[in-house]
């Protein structure tokens, strides 16, 4: 009977331990410090950003061959093909225009983050950031599903953030200034890219053609 008791005893307290444990770490207890975590996050959004930007290069070379298509078609005199190819590159220009956007828009977080570890001014930002990367991963989960994916796993570490620093950032952060700054993130990011697009890519001019079928 007592040695019955000793088993359940040091199982009750294996489980106990076990779920203390998984409990400190859902809490954040006996982690690194919140600067070390943070600085994991900019490391692997910079990683996830560097991917956006090889499929932003990526999109551009296609760009560039789809116009010089157009043009070669142009000058021959087949507009109906220099049309479809300057189709082709209207539509790959939207695709770029997010592309642009997701990667400017992580490169600002990136900045901010390293800005913020060096100010110490790092609880303030968790919230907004994580707002950011929700809507990047959002953006690209149909473009890049693997970014996303690493977007989402992020976010995931920025719940964690968020809980720990979100009781200093309530008492100090009005209302709504979270999600402020998110938008202001993004609207800026948004007009980047539609600068990129303009400096970046030849302007597309309609064949004759087009301006026919549009005209009608």
């Amino acid at each position: 009977m007592i040695g019955r008791v000793c088993e359940w005893a040091v199982f009750w307290q294996h489980m106990s331990g076990s779920f203390i444990h998984k409990l400190e770490d859902k809490l954040g207890v006996h982690q690194q410090p919140l600067k070390e975590r943070l600085a994991l996050v900019t490391y692997r959004l910079r990683t996830q950003r560097n991917k956006v930007e090889s499929m932003s290069l990526m999109m551009q070379h296609r760009d560039k061959e789809l116009f010089e298509k157009c043009v070669a078609a142009r000058t021959a005199g087949d507009m109906m093909r220099a049309n479809l190819y300057a189709g082709e590159c209207a539509e790959l220009r939207k695709v770029v225009k997010v592309v642009l956007q997701s990667e400017l828009a992580l490169e600002q977080l990136i900045f901010k983050l390293e800005t913020a570890e060096m100010l110490g001014d790092i609880a303030y930002l968790v919230a907004p950031v994580k707002s950011i990367v929700a809507t990047v991963g959002k953006q690209l989960e149909h473009l890049m599903p693997e970014v996303s994916f690493g977007l989402n796993q992020i976010n995931e570490t920025l719940d964690g953030l968020v809980v720990e620093t979100g009781s200093v950032a309530d008492v100090t952060m009005p209302a709504g200034s979270f999600s402020i700054e998110a938008e202001a993130i993004l609207k800026e990011a948004d007009v980047l890219a539609e600068q990129k697009i303009k400096s970046r890519f030849p302007e597309l001019h309609p064949t004759p053609s087009a301006e026919l079928t549009s005209s009608t």
